[in-house]
C-alpha cells in the first residue's frame, strides 16, 4: 500500500520497490487458479456483506511468497510477492495495522452500536427477537438542518461479489418520531447521468406523483479520506501494473424512506397483489395523458 495508508510504503527504505511486473503477474487464465481467485473474492464478498465496511484487507500465501489484497467497491488493489522469509514488509504490514485507527482498518465508523435503551425500544418496533445487535446512524437531510437518527439491525445482503453497489436494505427505527421507516445503505456509481435517488422521490413528490413514497433524509456518506475509494488513484501510480482501465467508481450513499413496504409474496389476497401492480403502474405512467 502507499504512504498515505501508514500500512504499506512503497517508499519506505526497508521495503523491496515493485520489481518487474511480467515477474509478479497475479491474474492467471488457469482453470485452478481462477478458482482460487473467484474463492478469495467470495470470502471478501461475505465479509463486506456481513460488516459495516468501506473496505477490508485479506492475506494469499503460496510457498514462501504473500501478498496483501485491499478490497473495495470499485476493484482491489493487490501487492507484488512478499517473500516473508528475508522480507520484513510482511512483519511491518501487521505491527501498522494493528495500532491503525477503525477508519484505516475498513471500520464505517459512521454507524455505532444503539443505547440500550433505543435498542430494546427498536427491537420491539420492529418484532425482531431479544438481544439482536442493534445499530445506529444519522442520515443528513437533502435541504439541510439535522440529519435523521435511526435504529436499525444489521440488513441482509446476497454477498455475489465485492466490486458492486453493496445494497442493504430494512426497516429502521426512528426515536424522533417514534415510528418505523425504511433504511438503505448502498454505494451508487460516480456518474454524471446518474442522479442520487433522493434527488429523484424529491422531484416525483413536487409533481404529486401517486402511490410514491417520501424521502424523510437522503445523503453521499462523509468518510474520512482513506475510507473512499482508492482503486482509481492508484491505478495510475508508478508502480501500478495495469494503466488505463475503465474502472466503475462509486459513492456511498444513504436513504430514509417513510414507508416500509411488504414483499409480494405476502399479499394475503389476489384483490391485494393486483392493486399493488396497479399502483406501481400508475407511479410509472404518471401524469396520465
Amino acid at each position: 500500500m502507499h504512504v498515505e495508508f501508514k500500512l504499506y510504503d512503497w517508499d519506505d527504505p526497508f521495503i523491496c520497490p515493485p520489481r518487474d511486473c511480467h515477474d509478479t503477474a497475479f491474474i492467471s487464465t488457469k482453470p485452478n487458479e481462477t478458482n482460487t481467485l473467484g474463492q478469495i473474492g467470495a470470502y471478501a464478498a461475505a465479509q463486506l456483506a456481513s460488516q459495516f465496511r468501506t473496505h477490508c484487507f485479506s492475506m494469499y500465501i503460496i510457498h514462501d511468497a504473500a501478498r496483501i489484497i485491499w478490497w473495495e467497491r470499485d476493484g482491489a488493489i493487490i501487492t507484488e510477492p512478499i517473500y516473508y522469509n528475508t522480507d520484513s514488509a510482511l512483519v511491518r504490514f501487521f505491527s501498522r495495522f494493528s495500532q491503525a485507527p477503525p477508519e484505516l482498518c475498513g471500520i464505517n465508523t459512521t454507524i455505532s452500536p444503539a443505547p440500550v435503551h433505543e435498542a430494546e425500544l427498536a427491537r420491539c418496533k420492529l418484532s425482531l427477537p431479544e438481544g439482536t445487535a442493534m445499530f445506529q446512524t444519522t442520515v443528513p437531510r437533502a435541504e439541510g438542518g439535522s440529519g435523521l437518527r435511526i435504529v436499525f439491525a444489521c440488513p441482509d445482503m446476497n454477498a455475489t461479489t465485492p466490486f458492486c453497489c453493496g445494497t442493504r436494505a430494512c426497516p429502521a427505527y426512528d426515536p424522533t418520531g417514534d415510528c418505523v421507516v425504511f433504511f438503505k445503505d448502498s454505494w451508487h456509481v460516480n456518474a454524471d447521468d446518474i442522479f442520487p435517488e433522493g434527488e429523484i422521490y424529491a422531484k416525483l413528490a413536487a409533481k404529486k406523483v401517486l402511490h410514491v413514497p417520501h424521502c424523510l433524509a437522503s445523503s453521499d456518506v462523509e468518510h474520512f479520506p482513506e475510507q473512499k475509494p482508492q482503486v482509481q488513484k492508484y491505478s495510475q501510480y508508478p508502480w501500478a501494473c495495469q494503466k488505463g482501465l475503465e474502472i466503475t467508481s462509486h459513492i456511498h450513499y444513504c436513504l430514509i424512506l417513510d414507508l416500509v413496504g411488504e414483499t409480494l409474496m405476502n399479499f394475503r389476497s389476489s384483490r391485494e397483489l393486483v392493486q399493488a401492480i396497479h399502483d406501481a403502474l400508475v407511479g410509472e405512467w404518471w401524469p396520465p395523458s
